[in-house]
């Protein structure tokens, strides 16, 4: 590779079907520290694992310059621990500066507070001082000259920082940040509720934020969506307590329990070093903006520019496997007799047993020449790879980046162990002095069928417990969100419902025309609306659906292909009026159809499929439920303190490829719904209400149970017109 440019995605293959290919992330940020200004970084302040604690905070010494703003974004103020001279600064980015990679938060740990406040606490006045300060006293004094008002002081809880006892550090960062300002309205004058009085204010990329004079700390934390979940037994929150330290490592002392202390080790995967978010630059031609307006693209200038940060060449592997978990979080990818679960080296004729969560389920390598590994595998025809962050060798084959089938697995014969998987290398960016720049390799994995025991007492007192064992099905991977609390709230005294997304890829299978699986990498959205049931009465349901982030299909000209539509994967709220029947539709180009049909007990049921306005096969899938029904599994939820909950589909027939026929001919299969979750011993358990919840499906897409349908009105093409991008029933 030429080493005066960054390197780009290219393909790892002269396939001329397009395989092996992915777009450039075209990565593109400002260094957030100045030009020119040196910095150390011990071995004990750099980020990463260390025996029982995980540094999220990336921490440098001896530095006196300037501090900047890595990408567009919001920015709230906090106190920096006990220190009074000192200030915190928490950007939520507007605009990701490396496609593909969801930054949730950047913080900022140890601006000089003089920067930003005067003895007062309130805003400096005079511009000049720093970039931030320019751009929020301009903005600050152009609202007020167009209201016509006089401008009032600038005090520091405009922007956040607490002035006296209206934050708590219990409260959650999202809280500030997706907050609605409000009134209280209780006193015969309305006044704005103080803990609430401010809006953030959004800062161009680059925008000199302030000044630090000798230690400074920075954490990278990723995004999993903008929800909360209710009684996360995790002790780590995203809170204010998280955003005031100087300095954060995550302890695993602080765990309750065996359960808790793994969780903790869990949250390591939620963050990302700053070295090698700089190093990601280097592939996909990226740009990193200086602060004299110079910008670096080239490998080596990029490489010089970290050279200070103690993991300046490290590779960080992450692996999410099963259920959105580390990789063998449930112990299922250990080989027997053994703790190892995966090999590793820097050449398929050089690997070594290992286990990769040892400590903590980041795997660091340090001056890593070439990345070469072997996952454990049942060799089930489902086993599937996909390199979310990462660059592939041309050493292996995959349909981009997708790997899966023929790439993944090994044919048994002599001196082939098939209990791994085939040797997948990964191309590491190095300088054209032969050194590795930082970066970080991500995986979705999922080589083994994770298995789940349930215990039943026996039908008689003394008898014993039955122990059943089954398989998890692709369907039960699918759906959760189901006991979370979205983090946007909804403006008072009005109809919106909300939808919340889960940004954690998954891999899930269509089945294709061809008799094969098609591959997709979906995200996760759940949805409350309202549907009429008369004039006077409505339902409130709740919609569960895929979002395609990317496929790969078999096709050919003797049957149809997918639609690769990609969605939107932003949360929000809908308004929903109780006068009139606008209930959830998916979004363009879906729509759903209608089917009423008998069962062979003779019940009525309503079914849903899931159409494309102009043909082909539908790339989604969807569970609908009312929320009387979702609120039943809470409850489960809640009374068995289930964790990381998910819907359980419990084919009544018990025959997975097994299908009903109605008394008009229509195929469909009936399902008990159930939810899956961790207990508190962390061990997965099945759990289904005391009244039964069904759910059918006639095109093993649409999952819906009878409450959820029967409200439908007959739904066909022509109902439907496009209006600014989503369906809408005319």
């Amino acid at each position: 590779m030429p080493q005066n440019t960054t390197q780009a995605s290219m393909p790892t293959s002269s396939d001329s079907k397009g395989l092996n290919v992915r777009p450039d992330l075209l990565p593109e940020s400002f260094f957030y520290l100045e030009k020119g200004k040196t910095f150390n970084q011990g071995a004990s302040e750099k980020f990463g694992s260390n025996g029982t604690v995980f540094r999220t905070t990336s921490k440098i010494s001896s530095y006196n310059g300037k501090v900047y703003t890595i990408c567009q974004g919001q920015i709230f103020l906090q106190p920096c621990g006990a220190d009074n001279t000192k200030v915190n600064a928490i950007l939520k980015p507007f605009s990701q500066p490396i496609k593909g990679l969801a930054i949730k938060y950047i913080v900022y740990r140890g601006l000089k507070k003089s920067d930003f406040f005067s003895g007062s606490n309130d805003v400096i006045n005079g511009l000049g001082s720093t970039g931030f300060v320019d751009v929020i006293r301009k903005e600050f004094t152009a609202l007020y000259n167009m209201m016509g008002i006089a401008e009032p002081t600038f005090t520091a809880q405009y922007i956040g920082y607490p002035t006296g006892t209206t934050q708590s550090g219990n409260d959650l960062i999202d809280d500030y940040f997706l907050k609605i300002s409000k009134v209280d309205t209780t006193g015969s004058t309305p006044t704005e509720m103080p803990k609430k009085a401010f809006e953030l204010p959004m800062i161009p990329r680059g925008t000199h934020l302030g000044t630090v004079d000798g230690g400074f700390g920075i954490d990278i934390v990723l995004n999993e969506g903008d929800y909360t979940v209710a009684n996360d037994p995790n002790p780590f929150k995203l809170d204010l307590n998280f955003a005031r330290n100087p300095d954060h490592v995550l302890n695993q002392a602080s765990g309750a329990n065996d359960f808790q202390k793994k969780l903790i080790r869990e949250t390591a995967t939620q963050f990302l070093d700053i070295a090698a978010f700089y190093g990601l630059h280097t592939q996909g031609k990226g740009k990193i903006h200086l602060n004299d307006n110079s910008i670096l693209q080239t490998v080596d200038q990029i490489a010089a520019q970290i050279a200070s940060f103690a993991t300046a060449q490290t590779t960080y592997l992450y692996i999410q496997g099963n259920r959105q978990r580390s990789y063998n979080f449930y112990g299922n990818h250990s080989l027997q007799g053994s703790t190892n679960n995966m090999k590793i080296g820097t050449a398929a004729n050089n690997l070594s047993l290992q286990q990769f969560e040892q400590g903590w389920p980041v795997k660091e390598l340090n001056a890593q020449p070439s990345l070469v590994i072997q996952l454990t595998t049942d060799n089930n025809d489902a086993a599937a790879m996909y390199v979310k962050q990462g660059v592939l060798h041309t050493d292996t084959d995959n349909e981009d980046y997708f790997i899966r089938g023929k790439n993944l697995l090994q044919e048994a014969g002599t001196g082939i162990d098939t209990n791994f998987t085939k040797p997948i290398t990964f191309s590491l960016s190095r300088t054209s002095g032969n050194t590795t720049v930082a970066s970080f390799i991500q995986l979705i994995y999922e080589g083994k069928t994770l298995q789940i025991t349930s215990e039943t007492p026996g039908a008689n007192p003394g008898d014993p417990v039955v122990t059943t064992s089954y398989d998890l099905k692709d369907i039960d991977d699918v759906f959760g969100l189901i006991n979370v609390t979205p983090g946007i709230q909804t403006k008072p005294n009005t109809s919106e419902l909300t939808y919340v997304i889960d940004q954690n890829l998954l891999l899930i299978d269509f089945e294709n025309k061809a008799g094969g699986k098609d591959i997709a990498t979906v995200t996760t959205k759940k949805v409350e609306d309202m549907i009429m049931k008369n004039d006077t009465e409505s339902l409130e349901r709740v919609t569960y659906e895929t979002l395609l982030h990317n496929i790969r299909q078999i096709t050919g000209s003797f049957f149809e292909s997918r639609s690769a539509y990609l969605d939107n994967s932003n949360g929000g709220t809908i308004a929903y009026s109780d006068k009139r029947n606008n209930f959830y539709q998916p979004e363009s180009p879906y729509f759903l159809k209608t089917e009423v049909f008998t069962d062979n007990k003779g019940n009525t049921i309503t079914g849903l499929s899931l159409q494309v306005l102009k043909g082909g096969l539908p790339s989604k899938k969807i569970l609908g439920i009312s929320n009387e029904e979702n609120l039943l599994l809470i409850t489960r939820i809640t009374d068995n303190h289930l964790n990381n909950p998910k819907f359980y589909f419990k084919n009544v027939s018990q025959d997975e490829s097994e299908y009903s026929i109605s008394i008009e001919n229509i195929k469909y299969k009936k399902y008990s719904l159930g939810v899956l979750g961790e207990n508190q011993a962390g061990n997965l358990s099945v759990i289904f209400p005391a009244n039964e919840i069904f759910v059918t499906t006639i095109d093993n897409l649409v999952f819906v149970s009878d409450k959820y349908a029967k409200w439908m009105p007959i739904l066909n093409f022509n109902d439907f017109k496009i209006i600014t991008g989503a369906i809408w029933r005319q």
